[in-house]
């Protein structure tokens, strides 16, 4: 078992969102849904307190905190994508039914959690770039809201 797993904090809706991931990212799946024997914060006696899941074999947790706090942008899931293809199709899934683009390939999706979906190809870019090519490729990176491989690609060759 990992020595790390995050936690996420929701009000009321760690199951809807555990199960809205899992079906989001292959290889995932809810490991365990733990209920409370008492009234707490969040929630009544009986009710989900903890959802075990994970996705793409990371390890993860969803809790029933109750309205104290939400997500903001300080924390976000980085996710690199091999290709456009799957960055396309992730982009899609986590802004279903709510949510919302923002700059840079961030996204936040229905429950407020925030996303960077990265182009494997663009990472590696980034580590080989000279001076002029990072320059190249940040200018270009700061225009988009989705990130595009090509666009990305074609800036960090010069054309």
């Amino acid at each position: 078992m990992p020595k790390i797993r995050p936690c996420l904090w929701y009000d009321g809706q760690a199951e809807q969102a555990a199960e809205f991931y899992v079906s989001v990212f292959p290889n995932s799946q809810v490991t365990a849904r733990n209920t409370s024997a008492v009234d707490w914060p969040g929630g009544k006696a009986g009710d989900v307190v903890l959802v075990e899941f994970s996705l793409d074999g990371q390890e993860m947790q969803a809790l029933n905190g109750g309205p104290y706090t939400t997500f903001n942008e300080a924390v976000s899931l980085s996710v690199p994508c091999s290709d456009q293809a799957e960055l396309d199709r992730l982009w899609s899934a986590l802004l279903a039914d709510g949510g919302e683009e923002m700059q840079c390939g961030w996204l936040k999706d229905r429950f407020g959690l925030r996303w960077q979906l990265v182009p494997e190809p663009f990472e590696q870019m980034m580590r080989d770039a000279d001076e002029e090519q990072s320059k190249r490729l940040m200018a270009a990176m700061m225009e988009m809201v989705k990130l595009d491989l090509a666009a990305l690609r074609r800036a960090w060759e010069g054309g």
